[in-house]
């Protein structure tokens, strides 16, 4: 059966009888029967009547309250045939009747952009259609209010409390304690930064033990949702490295670089159990892996909020002497050792949600509060720009693949690299490019574009989005020419 509507408001203008009329005609062209005093209130019909029956009626499935400045004004000072029925309505809205049966419509606001609402509705939620542009977002939102459609429809009600939830956090360690004072410490004290840090990530890293995970299979989505929960519940400890990161990149202090550089190198003793177990599967230590990615790009991202573009550079290009576990020996590697291949999550968020991208969906959907989406993908990008514009070798290990680039919005553009027809920018920014002049930033940009000549773009290996390539983002011609 057809939703039926009844519409309430005050003459006013023509313009406004007309808005009121066309709005109505729409709601009958989409199949909802509405009761309007232009074509349903007869010659000798009593009026009071005719809003009181209307109100009331048990067939009336919405009061759609039309406010505008008049409306209210009229409502408030009980005035005329609005007054009326307002005195009909207000006991209706405080007594037996449903509460989403009367449905404020705002047509105008006032100098303070507040919405003309009569006091009884003033608390209710209302749809606003006080700017014309917006009139199809409005109207829609009234539809789907009216033939219960919501856009997001509420979705079903999990059987369990995440274990992540259930289970005690780490929220009182030593390196909550030592974030919690580090400010002040080094407002008193700026010249004991480096030990500061090292006490910190010396803690972390002994914290981080407790996430190993131990037994378990992969052949099941027992595993996946056990890695998924670790991950979780690995937030709160997280949330310490990254307030720990947002106070000791800050460009005013003397940070040396290899205290976090060493603390990188740190990865692969966290790819097998400590202490020699001889039994061990390699999967129950993907999620060190995880953290250890997650970790860099964070480190990228606060220090392009705290615009520490020296140090971005630092940790691009700086050798990584990474322990060899098995042939008893330390490697230099670039910064994109950090960066693998997740298999077991892959699969799993693949299998379970669809997803083009495991890690990529893993970082977006439990991303911290600290720092923004946008500001995690371009840190993201900029790993992949630079570990393919230096790659030296045709390895397919020695490359980062930016997992959080489909997360960006449709028309979301990237202010580092806009701006770098600003000399100024260009100079500030020049670290994450390892160049000194714009000469041999062009020179670099069109080597590269040379050696991409015939390449198709990368792309996710199940969708048809594609990555750009850098010299895609940059418009050479303009490097540097304003101020």
């Amino acid at each position: 059966m057809n939703k039926k509507v009844f519409i309430s408001y005050s003459w006013g203008t023509k313009e406004h009888q007309e808005w009121v009329v066309n709005l109505g005609k729409r709601l009958m062209n989409d199949t909802i029967d509405v009761v309007l005093d232009k074509w349903s209130l007869k010659e000798g019909n009593d009026i009071f009547h005719f809003m009181e029956s209307m109100v009331k009626a048990d067939d009336i499935y919405r009061v759609l309250v039309i406010c505008d400045k008049n409306y209210k004004s009229k409502s408030d000072n009980r005035d005329g045939g609005v007054g009326t029925e307002t005195q009909i309505i207000t006991p209706e809205i405080y007594s037996n009747q449903k509460q989403d049966k009367f449905i404020p419509l705002v047509r105008e606001r006032d100098e303070e952009e507040s919405p003309y609402l009569p006091i009884y509705l003033s608390s209710r939620k209302y749809i606003d259609f006080s700017k014309e542009e917006y009139f199809e977002d409005s109207y829609e939102e009234l539809l789907r209010n009216i033939l219960d459609a919501p856009s997001i429809p509420k979705p079903k009600l999990g059987d369990k409390v995440p274990l992540y939830i259930t289970e005690s956090a780490v929220n009182n360690t030593q390196t909550n304690s030592i974030v919690r004072t580090l400010e002040n410490q080094l407002n008193k004290n700026p010249e004991k930064l480096n030990s500061y840090v090292e006490h910190f990530l010396e803690s972390f890293l002994e914290s981080m033990w407790e996430f190993e995970i131990k037994g378990g299979s992969v052949v099941n989505d027992k595993y996946g949702e056990d890695l998924i929960e670790n991950i979780k519940s690995f937030k709160v400890l997280r949330e310490d490295f990254i307030s720990f990161l947002l106070i000791i990149v800050k460009p005013e202090y003397d940070l040396d670089v290899d205290i976090l550089i060493n603390f990188f190198e740190k990865k692969n003793l966290y790819s097998r159990p400590r202490g020699g177990a001889s039994s061990w599967s390699p999967n129950n230590y993907e999620n060190f892996s995880i953290f250890f990615q997650e970790f860099f790009i964070y480190t990228i991202a606060i220090c392009l909020k705290r615009k520490n573009y020296e140090l971005i550079g630092e940790l691009l290009y700086s050798k990584y002497y990474h322990n060899n576990l098995y042939i008893g020996k330390r490697e230099s590697k670039r910064f994109t050792e950090l960066y693998s291949f997740k298999t077991n999550l892959e699969n799993y968020i693949q299998v379970k949600f669809n997803m083009l991208t495991g890690f990529g969906h893993l970082v977006i959907t439990n991303l911290s509060d600290k720092v923004t989406k946008n500001e995690v993908i371009l840190a993201d990008l900029i790993c992949h720009y630079i570990g393919d514009l230096y790659k030296t070798i045709n390895d397919y290990k020695d490359s980062w693949f930016p997992s959080t680039y489909v997360y960006r919005g449709d028309y979301y553009d990237f202010e580092i690299f806009d701006k770098l027809s600003s000399k100024r920018h260009f100079e500030k920014v020049k670290p994450i490019f390892n160049v000194e002049t714009i000469e041999e930033f062009k020179e670099l940009i069109n080597n590269y574009k040379d050696s991409k000549k015939g390449v198709d773009r990368i792309r996710y290996s199940r969708g048809f989005e594609v990555i750009p390539f850098l010299f895609e983002m940059i418009n050479l011609d303009e490097i540097g020419s304003n101020r």
